[in-house]
């Protein structure tokens, strides 16, 4: 009959008197990984807030464009005038969201080489530090 206390489940977990070294040996082998994590993750963490700022701007302008259009058509007299509302607003637009998505796409880019470049260096940097000395 299967013992009920463990659902069938065998223990496998290691009892801590077993580990072959305690904690700090285990976070001191660990501190070169640690370390270039927290260099990565502030600079994404960099990158996104900057992103996010542009896009807050970015979206603020576009709404003044967009809820003073109807403003804009109230003034017309003719429908050469809405038409020409109308044209010079999606033509503003469709500049304004292409030149936010091509400054998007920099930061983005950007935010990917400033990871890579502190991932390389620290990578470099603890080879160099844990190189055998001749």
């Amino acid at each position: 009959m299967p013992d009920k206390s463990t659902n069938g489940r065998a223990d496998t977990a290691v009892p801590p008197s077993m580990l072959p070294f305690g904690f700090e040996a285990f976070m001191e082998l660990n501190r070169p990984a640690l370390t270039a994590m927290a260099q990565m993750n502030g600079k994404v963490y960099d990158g996104i807030a900057t992103m996010n700022k542009n896009w807050v701007a970015f979206i603020n302008r576009r709404l003044k464009e967009d809820l003073g259009m109807p403003k804009q058509l109230a003034g017309c007299k003719t429908v050469q005038e809405m038409y020409s509302v109308y044209t010079e607003f999606f033509q503003n637009a469709c500049a304004d969201y292409q030149s936010e998505f091509e400054q998007m796409t920099k930061l983005g880019k950007s935010l990917a080489d400033d990871t890579v470049s502190a991932i390389q260096s620290r990578m470099e940097e603890t080879v160099r530090e844990h190189r055998p000395s001749n």
